[in-house]
Formats: C-alpha cells, sequence, structure tokens
C-alpha cells in the first residue's frame, strides 16, 4: 500500500475546533485516578468515562460534529441524516439530529442490544435492522440515501467524525499532561485515529495503543501487514462495538501514523475489567468500553510504572440482576 502524505486527516487545529462546536452540547467527562486498577497493575492508573458522556459513550462527540458543520454548510436536506451503526454511534447521531433539528436513520444489525434500540428509538430516530455486518449496514444505508437523499453520516471513517472523537484526546493530555499511555477500545478506529492525532501534536512523548478484542482484530492485522486488512468472518466477542470487519482507510493512516501498537484481549478479560470497574469503580461499562482496562490488566508488564488513561468508551449495557 502507497500511504501518501496528503491523505486527508483531520489536524489538531480541526479537533479544536470540533471541540468549540460541539463544547456548548456535550460533557467534558471525568478523568478518574483508580488506586485498584493502578496496585492490580503496577502503574498509575485513570479512567477516562465517557460512558458518563450523552447518549452513553463517546460517540456524540463525532456525529454532533459532523452534523452541525452539515448544517453550518447547508448540506442538510428535509431527509434529514443516515447512518449505519452497531448501536453507540445511531444513539449518538439521533440525539445530534435533534440538537440540529433534522429526521434521522439508524440502520443497525439484527442483534443490537435492546438498551441501544430503545435509545436510538427513544432519541427519535427511526431504525431500520440489517444483517449483522457492517459491510450490509453500509450497503442498505447507501440505498436509503439514493432513495431519500438522506445525509450520510459514517460512523467512524470521515475527518468530521474523527475531529470530533478527537476532543477526547485534548481532554486527556490537557487534564494529565504527563500521561505516559492512553489505552483505546477499537473498533473502526475513528476514536483511536482521533486521540492519536490529538497527542501526537499536544503531548508527543505520550504512547497511544489501540485495543481489539481476539476475534475482532482487523487493525491489528492491517498494522502487522502494513496494509489495510478484512476480516473474513463475522467477528465473535461480547464486545458489539468492536466487531467491524475492516478499519477504515482514513483511520487506519491516522493508526499507521501516530499508533504505537494494538493489543488484543479476549472476552473473559473483558468480563474480568467490566466486574472491576462496577465493583470497585462503581462505573458501569459496556464490553466494549471495557477493553482498554481489559488491555491494561493483561499486558501490565508493557505499563508498569508508567501514568496510564484507559478510556471507557461506553456504558450502554444492561445488568443481569437477580430475581
Amino acid at each position: 500500500m502507497n500511504h501518501s502524505e496528503d491523505v486527508a486527516l483531520p489536524t489538531v487545529s480541526d479537533i479544536d475546533t470540533a471541540r468549540d462546536r460541539i463544547g456548548p452540547h456535550v460533557h467534558w467527562t471525568p478523568l478518574l485516578s483508580s488506586r485498584t486498577l493502578g496496585e492490580l497493575c503496577g502503574a498509575s492508573a485513570w479512567l477516562k468515562c465517557e460512558n458518563l458522556q450523552r447518549t452513553g459513550s463517546f460517540k456524540i462527540r463525532g456525529a454532533l460534529n459532523a452534523c452541525l458543520r452539515a448544517a453550518e454548510a447547508g448540506a442538510l436536506c428535509g431527509a434529514g441524516v443516515l447512518t449505519y451503526s452497531s448501536g453507540n454511534h445511531g444513539q449518538a447521531l439521533a440525539l445530534a439530529a435533534r440538537i440540529v433539528g433534522v429526521p434521522a436513520t439508524v440502520v443497525a444489525p439484527e442483534d443490537i442490544p435492546e438498551v441501544k434500540r430503545a435509545a436510538i428509538h427513544g432519541y427519535g430516530a427511526e431504525l431500520v435492522l440489517c444483517g449483522l455486518t457492517s459491510v450490509e449496514r453500509h450497503a442498505r444505508a447507501l440505498e436509503i440515501a439514493a432513495a431519500t437523499g438522506a445525509l450520510i453520516v459514517p460512523p467512524f471513517d470521515a475527518p468530521d467524525i474523527i475531529a470530533g472523537q478527537g476532543t477526547t484526546g485534548l481532554e486527556i493530555v490537557e487534564e494529565l499532561p504527563e500521561v505516559d499511555a492512553i489505552l483505546v477500545p477499537t473498533g473502526g478506529g475513528g476514536l483511536l485515529a482521533g486521540i492519536a492525532i490529538a497527542a501526537s501534536e499536544r503531548n508527543p512523548s505520550t504512547r497511544v495503543f489501540g485495543v481489539e478484542p481476539c476475534d475482532a482484530n482487523a487493525l491489528f492485522l492491517s498494522m502487522d501487514a502494513r496494509a489495510l486488512v478484512r476480516l473474513g468472518h463475522v467477528p465473535k466477542t461480547i464486545a458489539d462495538g468492536l466487531r467491524p470487519s475492516a478499519p477504515g482507510e482514513l483511520t487506519f493512516e491516522a493508526a499507521r501514523r501516530h499508533v504505537d501498537e494494538v493489543l488484543l484481549v479476549d472476552d473473559d478479560a473483558i468480563r474480568r475489567a467490566q466486574r472491576l470497574l462496577l465493583e470497585r469503580a462503581k462505573l458501569l461499562v459496556e464490553p466494549s468500553g471495557a477493553a482498554g482496562v481489559a488491555a491494561l490488566c493483561e499486558h501490565r508488564e508493557k505499563f508498569a510504572g508508567l501514568r496510564v488513561v484507559a478510556v471507557l468508551t461506553g456504558g450502554n449495557t444492561t445488568i443481569p440482576w437477580p430475581e
């Protein structure tokens, strides 16, 4: 693959502009220290709580930035906006569309968790169920857009999305300038790309790590091959937000330039991280959102003695309460 340096990645200036644009509508989420996690892993550990963000995940940052920028450019019509999403981006786009004042349609997988399905409806979007893969959802979204004229707002592989997600990284490095490493659960790679771009400019010594489930390791394979790799199977993992069959072209390029390494974790490690976060930090985090903490625990030798931030990307899950 020929890695051109003119790939249209957002700059840190774009991320600054995104923060100004979305600031009135989103939370600066807490960055909490965790003595328990730090002692367990031999590191100084912090948790960036995007599970406490509006819509329950970081996704509102990118979705709202894209919608507001489209509105500024006069690019929205009566059909509104449309996306293809495993759930969290769909919720985020539904709320972003409400803020901007246009309708939203979300193409989601047939096995979307009920909590995410209910939230998409609750924010007022139309929900269309289609297949189990991002490829199937994307194809259906293109059909709907062609028929209605709705503007497609992708879940991760677009400059405005990456810039919006990158505001998470600005908050981390401004609140904890001495951070040594940031662990980012990674699906399509929009959050990872945004954080890596922000950190590389504002805190060049900070190392940024992507985290993927073992069976949904498209970015890991792509980084190893130095070319974009698409999985030939539907990933099987409890982390439903981390199952794209391939990273995006832009997000892979950002990872190639700015990400130090991609770490893998299995579902058992993710479950242990979820339980640890709930029992000790009192934080409800969905499986995808707990992958960074799982990586810190499973790969602790890499982070011994360092100041580490694990991004808790979302909290849209349910608890199996006893009867």
